[in-house]
């Protein structure tokens, strides 16, 4: 009898962690990727923000992205900014994006699309969306290929508390 109330006392916790939701890891610490504060490679008509990036390719961060968009599939990352000194808007897209969750377990960040911008008197962009299946701390890579240029751009963001 005392070993059936041993294995019941075992098997309660267990089952109730199995029932949660995946989290963070509380000690981990997201190494959340900082703006450059000098010599940002923003396009010539922005003068201010977020920068990342170098002439090749840059984006903007600001280190959390929001779970405003909350769909069955996480949360929608939607108009992320990308720039590259050798894009053509009329080109063929060169852009896809990867992610893995740094803090805990989670399938990998979904690619929604990438998309060709033009703005006159700002010239060529894309517009990206991700969709991140949990909170957490993200390694974001953006890779960027033409026939001119191969670079990948990797970051970190936290989304979430």
């Amino acid at each position: 009898m005392v070993g059936v109330r041993f294995a019941t006392a075992l098997s309660i916790p267990i089952l109730l962690l199995a029932g949660r939701p995946l989290r963070a890891d509380d000690s981990f610490i997201c190494p959340v990727t900082k703006p450059l504060e000098s010599a940002t490679p923003a396009p010539s008509s922005e003068s201010s923000g977020k920068w990342f990036g170098t002439e090749k390719l840059w984006t903007l961060v600001d280190g959390r992205w929001g779970t405003r968009f909350h769909t069955d599939l996480g949360f929608e990352q939607r108009k992320i900014v990308w720039f590259s000194s050798d894009y053509d808007w009329k080109k063929k897209m060169p852009l896809t994006i990867t992610g893995r969750r740094l803090d805990g377990p989670s399938a990998p960040l979904i690619f929604d699309f990438a998309s060709n911008a033009f703005i006159s008197g700002k010239g060529s962009f894309i517009v990206s969306e991700v969709t991140l299946p949990t909170l957490g701390c993200w390694e974001v890579t953006g890779h960027y290929k033409s026939q001119e240029l191969s670079q990948d751009l990797t970051f970190v963001v936290k989304i979430g508390p």
